[in-house]
């Protein structure tokens, strides 16, 4: 797979898991789970496509 796309993928889905934490009621656990997946996920796919975008400046 494609890094750019599995960025995106990982930030679309980091971005859907905080949007769920912050309009779902849910119990304290399952909020502070739901809003760390995000976090983790939104840095990940953060750092995959910073790195992606580094390797396509290297080439040009």
């Amino acid at each position: 797979m494609n890094k750019m796309f599995m960025g995106l993928i990982f930030v679309l889905i980091g971005i859907t898991f905080l949007m769920l934490s912050l309009t779902v009621s849910m119990p304290t656990l399952l909020w502070a789970v739901s809003l760390g997946t995000s976090i983790i996920l939104n840095i990940a796919g953060t750092a995959i496509l910073m790195e992606y975008i580094k390797t396509i400046k290297k080439s040009f």
